[in-house]
């Protein structure tokens, strides 16, 4: 015992010595930023074990680090939102998409140049194909804003109110809709108040409150709106949802590794039959 301990102890102080100058952070290839010489660093006693190897340190802190809240890389002024919120870092745009596609919709990051139509004529559907003008991606973070909203009373009500919800129901939450309502009267309101949910959607993900999720408004009073202002809007809450379909899967890498559980945990491709949903789905 007395060995091992001296044993680590004198490779964590080798590793002290010689990891004095961290390099720059790396975006990884799913968008996490990761600096090995600063995770090395400053977790002597990881690296006293797996040694200085990159690819090992990220996956050390892919499956056990970012559990364990440490730090990836070396957090500079401005780089952290204020206390009790989380680390806004790249790629978190992920996490939204995880959720979207989990609640079962799907989305396409491939921008469509052409509106297809079909018409019945003499009985027969016949498509057609017109060029749109600005080309559109279904893309649930298509218009997405990274930012803090921990100081907004409406977010931490929402925060508040679904994880007393959470703590009710369990661990589901598939389409709750909450009695939490806004009332936005103009377009830019409605806008902040869309950019509140999908970042308090990633938040609830990231801090790890749901495995899963994605927040959106439904009209509280039963009618659809379009270009008219002041109705109340509800917030509907889908949370640790399992409803995307093995093609779905496959067809997203992007938010593979932001998943808590792998392909094979969450299918039985054995069991299920595999209906593709339409790529029409989007916001």
């Amino acid at each position: 015992m007395k060995k091992t301990l001296f044993a680590i102890m004198a490779t964590a102080m080798a590793l002290n010595s010689s990891l004095t100058v961290f390099a720059a952070p790396e975006t990884m290839p799913d968008g996490t930023i990761f600096d090995a010489e600063y995770y090395a660093q400053n977790n002597l006693n990881v690296a006293a074990v797996l040694g200085t190897n990159k690819d090992v340190l990220y996956q050390h802190y892919l499956k056990f680090g970012k559990a364990e809240g440490r730090q990836a890389y070396e957090v500079l002024q401005n780089t952290v939102t204020p206390s009790g919120s989380v680390l806004i870092e790249a790629g978190d745009e992920n996490y939204l998409r995880m959720g979207y596609l989990m609640s079962g919709f799907d989305y396409d990051l491939i921008p469509r140049t052409e509106r297809v139509y079909y018409t019945n004529e003499n009985g027969e559907w016949v498509e057609h194909r017109e060029p749109l003008e600005t080309p559109w991606v279904s893309d649930p973070a298509a218009d997405f804003v990274r930012s803090d909203w921990s100081g907004d009373p409406r977010y931490q009500a929402l925060k508040n109110e679904i994880e007393q919800k959470l703590l009710e129901k369990g661990a589901e939450l598939n389409g709750e809709v909450l009695s939490f309502t806004q009332y936005p009267t103009s377009e830019e309101e409605n806008n902040a108040l869309q950019q509140l949910l999908k970042n308090l959607s990633v938040d609830l993900m990231k801090s790890g409150v749901v495995d899963s999720c994605y927040l959106s408004w439904i009209s509280a009073d039963g009618y659809l709106y379009f270009d008219k202002w002041g109705y109340e809007k509800a917030v509907n809450v889908f949370a640790n949802k399992n409803d995307a379909t093995t093609s779905q899967y496959d067809k997203h890498p992007e938010i593979w590794s932001y998943m808590k559980k792998s392909r094979s945990e969450l299918y039985d491709d054995s069991d299920e039959v595999d209906e593709e949903f339409s790529s029409g789905w989007g916001i």
